[in-house]
């Protein structure tokens, strides 16, 4: 489980709002955190409204006061300061992220709008699509006090495929650790919302791929029971749910009937056009979801869906 967690800062409040997530896994986990800020060669001069970090001294100051607020939470906190070469602060985000032996990156996902966010992607999903290392995002839309985070809900979306079964072996760890109920939803397509390629088939084969949907209800129903049963001892309380429709859409609706405080999902980390062109699933809850989002990187086949 991870036991050192990046916190990537860009100086502004808005940033800041995603430590009472890290105090809480951080705690639960006994894990070391290192707070991390890459200074840029010519930074403007305001971030999210407010003066930017201008230097490596601003900026040693600056974590070294957060880092002790950390530690008076009894939570290893270290900083780390470097420049990012040619300005890429992706880049040094992640070569940070394998030179520290972090396990986690932990990132505040500004939820900004837009054509143009929707197709390049944020520097979160960056990151994820640069390396290995997970990535927990923390979406932030205003500049507002830091609320006490809980985590009392866990969502896994799974699709029946073994390739995505990585994200439930980790939700479990973590459930354990906060103590939470830990929700399994598989989504269903229907008619209406096949991918470009089944619905293809569809057209030609209506009764036929009704037919086979149905089938596929049942046997969502089914797997689901089946990893229920596995994590039985595990000390977690495992609820499953079977959802019809839009899997995007599913996903973001069951995080609000479920009061999910984390979804944690397996991906192949696609970003930008790929990712919009490919119909990714994990771009599009990012976006819409309001909850911290735990990204992990998988390779092989994705699955048709």
């Amino acid at each position: 489980m991870f036991q050192h967690l990046l916190v990537p800062l860009d100086g502004s409040r808005l940033a800041e709002s995603i430590l009472p997530v890290v105090q809480t896994f951080a705690r639960a986990l006994d894990a070391t955190v290192t707070l991390l800020h890459v200074v840029e060669p010519a930074p403007p001069a305001s971030i999210h409204g407010e003066p930017h970090l201008a230097n490596a001294e601003e900026a040693r100051a600056y974590l070294e006061n957060l880092a002790a607020v950390l530690r008076t939470e009894n939570i290893n906190a270290d900083i780390h300061i470097d420049v990012a070469e040619g300005g890429d602060v992706v880049r040094a985000i992640f070569a940070h992220g394998g030179e520290l032996h972090a396990d986690l990156i932990v990132l505040t996902n500004h939820g900004r709008s837009g054509l143009k966010q929707a197709l390049f992607g944020s520097i979160a999903q960056q990151v994820l699509q640069s390396g290995e290392i997970p990535v927990l995002l923390v979406k932030a839309e205003q500049a507002v006090p830091p609320a006490p985070y809980a985590c009392q809900n866990i969502l896994v979306p799974l699709d029946s495929s073994a390739l995505y079964e990585k994200a439930l072996d980790v939700a479990v760890a973590l459930a354990r650790a906060v103590g939470a109920t830990l929700h399994i939803a598989l989504v269903v397509p229907t008619m209406r919302t096949l991918s470009p390629e089944r619905a293809a088939t569809g057209t030609l084969l209506p009764s036929s791929t009704r037919a086979v949907l149905d089938l596929a209800e049942n046997g969502a129903a089914e797997y689901l029971e089946q990893k229920r049963a596995q994590w039985q001892g595990s000390g977690v309380e495992i609820q499953t749910q079977v959802l019809r429709g839009d899997i995007p859409t599913q996903i973001v609706a069951a995080e609000q009937q479920n009061a999910a405080d984390l979804i944690v999902m397996a991906t192949h980390g696609r970003a930008g056009l790929d990712a919009f062109w490919s119909g990714s699933i994990a771009p599009k809850v990012l976006n819409r979801a309001h909850a911290p989002l735990l990204l992990l990187r998988v390779r092989g086949e994705e699955p048709v869906r």
